[in-house]
């Protein structure tokens, strides 16, 4: 566990705000290089971008704000301390994406193929970003036996839920599904299938990764929402659910629409192609 990276004075480096700019800096290159490959104007490309980081950064931290109310109803000013940790992922996906389809929309630019440049982008971010939680020391997991069970220092987030305890690292376990979407997307990408398909596939992928991952990680009790076959499911996992569930609804949407389109000029019906 390193919190700090470099601390000179009154001047410090936090591992979590350092690795969360990074895996935004190589999210935001990566998305624009594909973009670009989908026939996208680059100055588009970077104002999407911006646009998405706000609203990524914004919803990740209304929705951990709002879970963990009683932290900061006495300091209201640490609300806005990002680089301690504290950004709930599926917030910020949540805002990003109603608020990115709003403007993607706006600017009159094809939605899914935004979407779909940026869905690799979306999962190698999450790799990187999550070596800080891990190098924070949040975002910990429940007591394991595992041989690589993980002991955070005394005084870190853990310590106070399991002193001494062996942990899964879920950090790490997040790290790992990040990349392994991201190498999963970039090798699917390279057969080609309707707009948004790639995006879709994706959601659909992380969402039950991160369902399984979750059962591993601690949460305090006021992020479970309800039990089933004596499992009990917090937030994100419920979440979870829902994007899943949403995304298959899209894949079908789009799928048929795409038929829809294909068979227009067999029939004679031309249709404009929908930006949505």
């Amino acid at each position: 566990m390193h919190p700090s990276i470099l601390k000179l004075g009154s001047f410090e480096i936090h591992s979590y705000g350092l690795l969360l700019a990074i895996a935004f800096l190589a999210a935001i290159q990566l998305f624009v290089m594909r973009g670009k490959r989908r026939g996208i104007s680059e100055d588009a490309l970077h104002t999407v971008s911006l646009v998405i980081l706000i609203l990524a950064i914004v919803g990740g931290r209304a929705l951990f704000v709002l879970t963990h109310w009683s932290d900061y109803a006495g300091d209201l000013a640490g609300i806005f301390r990002l680089w301690e940790g504290g950004l709930m992922l599926y917030g910020g996906y949540v805002l990003a994406i109603v608020g990115g389809i709003f403007y993607v929309r706006r600017a009159r630019l094809s939605v899914w193929k935004i979407a779909d440049s940026a869905a690799p982008a979306m999962a190698l971010g999450i790799g990187i970003g999550r070596i800080g939680c891990f190098l924070n020391g949040c975002c910990f997991g429940l007591p394991t036996d595992a041989a690589w069970g993980v002991r955070f220092p005394a005084g870190s987030y853990s310590s106070h839920a399991f002193p001494g305890a062996a942990l899964h690292p879920s950090q790490l376990y997040m790290v790992s599904a990040g990349l392994l979407l991201f190498a999963t997307l970039l090798y699917l990408d390279r057969k080609p299938h309707f707009d948004g398909w790639l995006f879709w596939t994706a959601i659909a992928i992380d969402a039950v990764l991160r369902f399984a991952i979750d059962f591993t990680r601690y949460y305090d009790a006021t992020s479970f929402l309800g039990k089933a076959g004596g499992l009990s499911f917090n937030i994100n996992q419920i979440l979870s659910l829902v994007l899943f569930l949403s995304a298959l609804v899209m894949l079908r949407v789009l799928s048929r629409r795409q038929a829809v389109e294909s068979a227009a000029p067999q029939t004679g019906a031309v249709e404009p192609r929908s930006t949505l």
